[in-house]
């Protein structure tokens, strides 16, 4: 029972410390290129609306939409990094290696792997008004890429001998044979330069995010932590 209440006070403590971060970091990078994005977007959109009518509705609520906005920005981040934060407790632990802020790193760097930079090669980040495949085949293409990336990091750590080279590409490599879904012959009102933009900057900001997610779960889960050494005496003591 501590060492569960370690895990998960570690997790909640990290999670939400990376999730503020990654907060912060969003809506002074990524959000006001969604915003632009969004302009283009209205523009586009303005064609089928009378003019005057959208510029004023879009100035009615400004202050309180984008009150909301960071609001659930914040919120979100929080909540997904404390269940990544979860995730890579559980993991660490069965694994043994999630031991000091070092090997948390390594950790964080994996966790971005799975969850940022292989997904995002089929399927980069998208800006608002870019059209988009059906919501649910891209949901199943990125979680079986997270999935067959996440199994190829497992078999690079846990298996021996050459094989393991041949399995880990043959993981990795599976979903993009089958492909990415994309719509075909579309165009959008969004500039590409935009959109590269937005695309590098969010996975920077993954990258940071995740390497501190890492970085600070590795630091708790040391035993330099008062509340860890608690725990890992008292399992001791009820062990004996």
């Amino acid at each position: 029972m501590n060492l569960f209440r370690s895990l998960v006070f570690s997790a909640l403590l990290a999670g939400a410390l990376t999730g503020i971060f990654a907060s912060v970091l969003h809506l002074t990078t990524t959000v006001p290129l969604i915003l632009k994005a969004e302009v283009y977007e209205n523009t586009e959109a303005a064609g089928h609306h009378d003019a005057e009518h959208e510029h004023a509705a879009d100035h009615q609520d400004v202050a309180p939409s984008a009150l909301n906005r960071n609001s659930r920005t914040v919120v979100a981040m929080v909540l997904a990094y404390v269940g990544f934060a979860l995730l890579m407790n559980a993991s660490g632990e069965f694994s043994g290696g999630l031991a000091t802020w070092k090997s948390g790193i390594l950790w964080g760097a994996a966790g971005f792997l799975v969850f940022s930079l292989v997904p995002a090669l089929g399927l980069p980040p998208e800006l608002p008004g870019m059209p988009a495949a059906d919501l649910g085949s891209r949901q199943v293409w990125w979680i079986g890429t997270a999935v067959m990336t996440a199994a190829a990091i497992a078999t690079v750590y846990l298996s021996a001998g050459k094989t393991k080279w041949l399995i880990t590409a043959a993981l990795v490599t599976t979903p993009f044979l089958v492909g990415a879904p994309h719509l075909e012959n579309v165009s959008t009102n969004i500039p590409s330069a935009l959109h590269l933009q937005f695309v590098i900057t969010t996975l920077l900001v993954s990258c940071a995010s995740w390497l501190l997610l890492g970085a600070i779960l590795g630091y708790l889960r040391s035993g330099r932590t008062p509340y860890h050494r608690q725990s890992t005496s008292s399992i001791r003591s009820d062990t004996v």
